[in-house]
């Protein structure tokens, strides 16, 4: 790695507790491995906030950000923008309502103004709109810069590998909502000179990621840290009826992750660990990306939710 790459990578705020565990996965599929990112943080977890490292290290003191009603992006933001300093603003749009869905929501509710749209084109217009004198952060912090805390992440599933808590992976599988995950998995697994191949499973529909998207922003992440792009491919195979609607295939790959200790949902993880647990005999990886903190003491300092007034 050169020493502006370096210099680059360093440039972040510490959020989360390094390096996420390694779990030996082999009691649901021979050969697999778990990396758990849910447990970084006592307070909110998840993938999420090895991206805000870097994107709450350039923003000012107002930040507008746009996601689902119950995102996890929302929330996450809400709750560490907040923690350091940070006026959140959220622009939501409406999505199929679940308890999950709900609850995170309202977690959201008492550490940020949220702003709630039925029709996602005029969500992303109040988006916009707000960001001329705010820092702007999208969907998922799938901006390069956030994507860099996927890079670091890679480097460290290599230190793990050549410390022997891991085999190195043939395949990593990971959710792909926005793409920042699997753009900075793809660019740190060159860059760490791991011959691993990057499995997005795809839990939105099309229109919201044409690959082109994917493929323009792994190119940008790579021109910040001057590295080349790994092997990734994009399943699409396993979304069902759409975003945020569920599949018997995640249901019962949360049912399976339940069994050793782990919380997932079948918007988002439940789809990319059914795949992984298809995937067939080799030596892989599932990225869990799911926060695994409670969120009820969050719930129980927000105000009250009218399920109704969000579109459910």
């Amino acid at each position: 790695m050169t020493p502006s790459a370096q210099e680059r990578l360093d440039r972040r705020i510490e959020l989360g507790t390094w390096p996420s565990p390694v779990i030996d996965a082999g009691a649901l599929r021979d050969g697999l491995f778990i990396k758990n990112d849910g447990q970084c943080h006592p307070v909110y977890s998840g993938n999420k906030v090895r991206k805000l490292e870097y994107l709450l290290a350039e923003s000012g003191p107002r930040i507008v950000t746009f996601g689902a009603a119950g995102s996890h992006h929302v929330l996450a933001t809400a709750v560490h923008g907040q923690a350091h300093g940070h006026e959140v603003t959220a622009v939501l749009f409406a999505r199929p309502w679940s308890p999950h869905a709900q609850e995170v929501l309202q977690a959201a509710t008492g550490c940020a103004d949220l702003r709630f749209f039925n029709d996602r084109a005029e969500a992303e217009r109040e988006f916009e709109r707000l960001g001329h004198d705010r820092t702007s952060i999208p969907a998922g912090g799938s901006t390069a810069t956030g994507t860099l805390g996927y890079v670091r992440a890679a480097i460290e599933l290599a230190a793990q590998v050549e410390a022997g808590l891991l085999p190195s992976p043939r395949r990593l599988f990971v959710p792909v909502g926005t793409a920042g995950t699997l753009a900075g998995l793809a660019v740190g697994v060159a860059l760490a000179g791991l011959e691993t191949t990057i499995v997005g499973i795809r839990v939105v529909p099309h229109e919201w990621l044409p690959p082109d998207d994917v493929t323009d922003l792994c190119r940008k992440t790579a021109q910040l840290v001057d590295a080349d792009i790994g092997n990734w491919v994009l399943d699409d195979g396993w979304l069902g009826d759409g975003y945020g609607e569920t599949t018997a295939a995640a249901e019962a790959a949360v049912t399976a992750a339940a069994g050793i200790g782990l919380n997932l949902e079948t918007c988002y993880t439940g789809k990319a660990l059914a795949a992984a647990l298809a995937a067939g005999e080799m030596t892989d990886l599932y990225w869990q990306t799911h926060n695994q903190a409670s969120l009820q003491p969050l719930v129980q300092e927000a105000p009250p939710l009218d399920p109704a007034s969000w579109g459910w």
